[in-house]
C-alpha cells in the first residue's frame, strides 16, 4: 500500500469490518466463486459452426424448413414426408456449396491463402483464469 501506513484505530476498525464480512458466508460464497468462467462446449460448438456458416445458409434453412412444415401439414402422406425431406436436404446442401464456392472465389480474388488459420502458440496465447493450475 502506498502511503503512509494506518493507525491503530484504523486497523481495528478494519479488522471489524473485515471479521464482520467473513461471517456472512452467502457474501464469502460469492467473493470466492466471482471470476471469470469457462466458456462450455455447446458455446465453443456454436462458435464454429458460426464461423463456417454463413447467414443465407441459416435463411435458405429456415425458409426451407418453414416450407416444408406447412406442405408436409397439410398432406401427411408418407410420399410427401420423404419427398420434402429429400427436396430440403437438396437446398440446403446446395446452399452450402454455393457459400463454400463463393468463399473460395472471394479468397482467391483477394490474394489471400484459403488455408485454416494456425493454432495459437501457447506462449503467445493470452493467459485465462481456468488456464492457471491451482496453487
Amino acid at each position: 500500500m502506498d502511503g503512509p501506513a494506518l493507525s491503530g484505530w484504523e486497523r481495528r476498525l478494519l479488522e471489524e469490518i473485515e471479521s464482520d464480512l467473513r461471517q456472512d458466508t452467502k457474501l464469502d460464497r460469492k467473493l470466492s466463486t466471482m471470476g471469470a468462467k469457462r466458456p462450455g462446449r455447446v458455446r465453443r460448438v456454436l462458435r464454429a459452426v458460426g464461423h463456417r456458416v454463413t447467414a443465407g445458409v441459416v435463411l435458405t434453412a429456415v425458409v426451407m424448413t418453414a416450407i416444408c412444415l406447412g406442405v408436409g401439414v397439410r398432406t401427411p402422406n408418407t410420399a410427401v414426408l420423404v419427398a420434402l425431406g429429400v427436396v430440403w436436404a437438396a437446398t440446403v446442401s446446395a446452399a452450402v456449396a454455393t457459400s463454400e464456392l463463393l468463399r473460395r472465389r472471394s479468397a482467391s480474388r483477394s490474394g489471400r491463402a484459403l488455408v485454416a488459420e494456425p493454432e495459437e502458440h501457447p506462449e503467445r496465447r493470452e493467459r485465462r483464469p481456468w488456464d492457471r493450475p491451482e496453487a
